[in-house]
This record gives structure tokens, C-alpha cells and sequence, in this order.
């Protein structure tokens, strides 16, 4: 992801990524369906030849994806971790993909105007303070013509039912903690009225079911499930000084989500939009 989170004296927070942690680029990584991705890349209209930019690209799996089964010419993942950066060149190095990578924040990126065909950013917008800012960015690297596209996620962490009404509170406390890194839970319902405010034209939203879980969340997935919550946990007793009843929330938390009754849903809105000629020097 293209933003960082830390949280300072008195529990002052710095706006940014809430699942930093020493191995967030493998759990990116992991989590990726490389096949998926590929579906969804082309769906949104990334073609053989073109140039491409993976904003926020953590570990690099997107940006592989793009010049591997996606034929993209130049493939391009920028994200603000030097740890993933560098965890990215040596995956693509591994697998023999030639992407290139750098340093850099998605409201600053360190490119140049109208550079490539293919803008994309995935489960990033979610933790921008500022999501028009970085969609603002995407449309500058953007050549006239070409295709700006955001995937995010719409009722995240929050469509879960039955929770006991103790750890219901806990939740909605923990979402309004989180709201003040800059984490939106329902951003993807927000991305079409910012794509046609940024000037982009022939927008199109795909909306589709991303986790549907019915009976709990199944054992395959936990591994992910359990990361969240300890890096969600820790960074919450740190931004409020109540470490210990975040660790109460953690350990409640995860007895909810292996209920036998539990049912959780999210969706996946993706919005594709073209940047106009008149847009070229924006």
C-alpha cells in the first residue's frame, strides 16, 4: 500500500496504512488470486502493449500480473514502504517478470505527467485521508485517452451478523477509532461521484461480491482474519492507551467470526473512467 500509519506521543496518530507490519508484503502477497486478478485487470481494460502504473503495489503481485498474462510493454508498482519495494523486486526477480518499482506516496507520485495508458489502484483508497488527492495523481500520470481504474472494497470489516451486542460496540468503536487514520469501510459506493468530479469520462462501475462468508470464516482464510485483527489491536492500544481491553476486543472478536451462525459480506466496486484530451495538462 501507497500510505503508512505510526502512531506518535499521547497517542497522536500520523494518517495512513493500518496493516503495517514486518510481513504485510508476504500477507498481500498470499492473498492475491493471480487468475482473479488477471480477470479483473482486463475487465477494467488493461491490453496487451499498453503502459501501466499498480499504485499502492505492496509486494508487487498486481504489478507481476500486469506484464506477465497481461502483456503489458512497462508495468510500473509504486508504493511508500521501502520494505515492499524491495520484497517486490526480488519476487519479480524470482519470477523472471520484468516490472519496475519505486519508492513513493500516491498523492506525490514520482512520475511524469501523462506517462502511462493504464492507471490502477487496488484496496488502497480505503486508507487515503485524501482519496481524491491520489485519484488526482492517477489522472496526471495519465496519458489523454487513457484508462484510470480503482477497485475497492464497500462494507468492510463492518457487514458482520449476529455479533454479541458487547462486541458490537466494540466494533463500531474500533471503526470510528480507525476512521481517524483515514480507513473508510464504504468507500467503494464513493468512487463513481469522484471519478466523474476528476473530469473522467465513459465511467464504469462494476459491482460484485468480494467475501461472503456463511457459517464463519473458513479455516483457509483465518490466516489473513488473525493478521488483521493483532495489527488493528495493537495499533488501537496504542492510539488510545486502553491496550488492554483491545486485547479483550481481539480474543471476542475472534470467537464471533468462528460462530456457526455467522454470515459476513462485502462488495468489490471497480470504476474505470478515460482521462479527455482536455485533461492532458491537469
Amino acid at each position: 500500500m501507497s500510505t503508512g500509519t505510526a502512531v506518535g506521543p499521547a497517542g497522536q496518530v500520523t494518517h495512513g496504512y493500518i496493516m503495517e507490519h514486518d510481513g504485510e508484503a508476504r500477507r498481500l502477497t498470499e492473498k492475491t488470486d493471480p487468475i482473479a486478478t488477471m480477470r479483473q485487470l482486463t475487465e477494467a481494460g488493461l491490453r496487451p502493449g499498453m503502459s501501466a502504473i499498480d499504485i499502492g503495489c505492496g509486494g508487487g503481485a498486481v504489478t507481476r500480473v500486469m506484464t506477465g498474462a497481461g502483456g503489458a510493454r512497462l508495468a510500473v508498482g509504486i508504493d511508500r514502504s521501502p520494505a515492499r519495494i524491495a520484497a517486490a523486486r526480488d519476487l519479480a526477480r524470482l519470477a523472471w517478470v520484468p516490472t519496475g518499482f519505486a519508492v513513493g506516496e500516491v498523492t506525490r507520485l514520482p512520475v511524469a505527467s501523462a506517462s502511462f495508458d493504464f492507471a490502477w489502484s487496488r484496496f488502497v483508497f480505503e486508507y487515503l485521508p485524501d482519496p481524491t488527492a491520489a485519484l488526482a495523481e492517477m489522472v496526471r500520470v495519465t496519458k489523454p485517452g487513457g484508462i484510470v481504474a480503482v477497485a475497492d472494497l464497500d462494507g468492510q470489516i463492518s457487514g458482520f451478523y449476529p455479533l454479541d451486542a458487547e462486541v458490537r460496540r466494540g466494533l463500531d468503536r474500533c471503526l470510528l477509532e480507525l476512521a481517524a487514520t483515514g480507513f473508510d469501510p464504504d468507500v467503494g459506493r464513493k468512487l463513481y461521484s469522484w471519478f466523474a468530479a476528476a473530469g473522467l469520462t465513459g465511467i464504469r462501475v462494476d459491482v460484485r461480491p468480494y467475501q461472503v462468508y456463511a457459517g464463519g470464516i473458513p479455516a483457509d482464510h483465518w490466516a489473513n482474519w488473525d493478521a488483521k485483527l493483532r495489527v488493528i489491536t495493537q495499533l488501537l492500544g496504542a492510539q488510545t492507551g486502553d491496550r488492554d481491553y483491545w486485547r479483550w476486543f481481539m480474543g471476542a472478536m475472534a470467537d464471533q467470526l468462528r460462530r456457526p451462525d455467522l454470515f459476513y459480506q462485502c462488495t468489490l466496486v471497480t470504476a474505470t473512467g478515460r482521462k479527455p484530451d482536455e485533461l492532458a495538462s491537469g
